[in-house]
């Protein structure tokens, strides 16, 4: 069989995050690199186990490579949907990392160019991949806990980490930090809810991180976001940016029947059923070769769909639907949380 060959647009930290899965998969190839800075490009060299990979300083150059199957786009947020668009445009395979886009007309522009294509769009929102979500939806539809009633997710971390130019502090590039980051909970949110949203409550802060890096971010540091659904399913999410220590992230889903918490970084799932009191703690094996890998094998696991959705024609489980919807939310999430807590609907 043929194998699938890539090219990469972006050689920073998230390029070589993608660069080291694909060097674990025997059906992937990476033939070519683009990135606009030669010290990104050194770094990613460094890495890479294939010395004729061509590289680029212009990801124009890299799309007009015929022999390249699929690109994986990891660039600064705000030029995510121009770049898709021009993978679209040139019959290339897009696995995308997130956000969708950072605006409501980006987000447009990148929904009329993903219903024109012919080729397969992804959007890298690798925590649906993860064996402890998946376990968790499966136990959602299977009825372990009831009719679903309340979501939840927490997650408490320290400031982002520095990058070429700093973009991720900045609002303008970014969305926001209800878009950049936490677009991946509001998308496991949506894929527990099992329905639209139709609301969003948010309250945030710029309280602590005023300078990091040399630079005054102008992004939140902390908030909370309420969701309220189409089958009246309600969720919560919890974000602090200045909690730098150990602290993994947790998704949580209370039914009629039974709660059930979900651990990101150690793989494990917590169920206690309310009429017994018994709970169960379910360890959701993988390897350990993968967990080491980006995201704890979340990356390495989309990248697995992807070629199998390449290969089959099939529809990606993070498609434009997921893309749009996580990015719809962080967008009503900014919105709100500038208003002063006023709600946003759908």
């Amino acid at each position: 069989m043929n194998k699938i060959k890539y090219g990469i647009i972006g050689a920073g930290t998230m390029g070589r995050s993608h660069l080291e899965c694909l060097q674990t998969i025997d059906e992937a190839e990476l033939v070519a690199v683009a990135d606009n800075c030669e010290g990104s490009l050194e770094k990613f060299r460094a890495v890479s186990k294939n010395m004729n990979m061509a590289c680029y300083s212009s990801y124009h150059e890299l799309l007009g490579c015929g022999d390249i199957d699929a690109v994986v786009i990891c660039t600064p947020d705000f030029t995510h949907v121009d770049i898709v668009a021009a993978a679209l445009d040139a019959g290339k395979h897009v696995l995308s990392e997130k956000p969708a886009a950072t605006t409501i007309k980006d987000l447009e522009r990148l929904e009329s160019a993903v219903r024109k294509a012919k080729t397969v769009f992804q959007i890298g929102l690798e925590c649906r991949y993860l064996p402890v979500f998946q376990r968790m939806v499966e136990m959602i539809r299977a009825g372990n806990i009831g009719r679903t009633r309340m979501l939840w997710c927490k997650e408490f971390r320290g400031p982002f980490l520095e990058k070429v130019g700093n973009w991720i502090m900045s609002k303008e590039k970014t969305g926001g930090v209800f878009v950049e980051k936490t677009c991946h909970y509001f998308d496991l949110m949506n894929w527990f809810a099992d329905a639209r949203p139709k609301k969003v409550i948010a309250l945030a802060g710029q309280d602590v991180v005023k300078e990091i890096y040399g630079i005054k971010p102008d992004i939140y540091d902390n908030g909370w976001v309420i969701i309220e659904y189409e089958n009246n399913v309600r969720a919560s999410l919890g974000l602090c940016m200045f909690c730098d220590c150990e602290y993994d992230i947790e998704m949580g889903v209370i039914g009629e029947n039974a709660v059930m918490e979900g651990f990101f970084a150690q793989s494990r799932l917590k169920l206690t059923e309310y009429g017994t009191q018994t709970t169960s703690d379910i360890q959701v094996r993988m390897d350990e070769k993968y967990r080491r890998l980006s995201h704890t094998g979340g990356v390495y696991f989309e990248h697995l769909a992807f070629i199998d959705n390449i290969r089959n024609n099939k529809k990606p489980l993070t498609g434009i639907e997921a893309a749009k919807w996580s990015t719809l939310v962080g967008l009503a999430a900014e919105e709100s949380a500038e208003k002063g807590g006023m709600p946003v609907t759908f």
